[in-house]
């Protein structure tokens, strides 16, 4: 059986159901239940939030899972004190990043105007993995920051 590969950097954003992506990002024809497979085709990552991916059914995890590659993460936002991944931990098996708070150092967050010669440092200094979210879903600025990645052999 072949391992699959770790990245020491996953790209994503917060969510991945964004309703000025349509048309600019996930083509106008494109179905709303095939979005986080395209989605899951040009990153890495998804964050989602404690209060949504609670309320997120077990048979779409499972949906999810199989329209994703093996090095795709999920990173789940840590929720109060007594909640339960356990479940969504067991469906999503090595697909599971994280859970975490959004202040976690494995977590590194821009939005359009972030600078990239300081968001490049951090990356370098930070521990990997790294799960790298763009907070505001800013398209042209995770392209940037793809292509920053690239550059940086990441």
């Amino acid at each position: 059986m072949t391992q699959t590969p770790d990245y020491a950097v996953y790209l994503g954003a917060q969510g991945f159901a964004h309703a000025a992506w349509v048309g600019a990002f996930y083509p106008d024809d494109l179905p709303e239940d095939w979005r986080f497979a395209y989605y899951a085709s040009q990153f890495r990552a998804v964050f989602l939030p404690h209060p949504l991916w609670t309320l997120i059914a077990p048979t779409q995890w499972q949906a999810w899972v199989q329209d994703c590659q093996p090095t795709f993460r999920f990173v789940l936002e840590d929720g109060p004190a007594g909640c339960e991944a356990g479940v969504i931990a067991d469906l999503l098996g090595q697909r599971l990043g994280a859970v975490a708070q959004r202040d976690d150092p494995r977590l590194l967050w821009f939005d359009a105007g972030s600078d990239l010669k300081a968001l490049r440092l951090t990356i370098e200094q930070r521990p990997k993995p790294l799960y790298l979210f763009s907070r505001d879903a800013d398209l042209a600025m995770l392209q940037r920051v793809a292509t920053l990645l690239d550059l940086m052999g990441l």
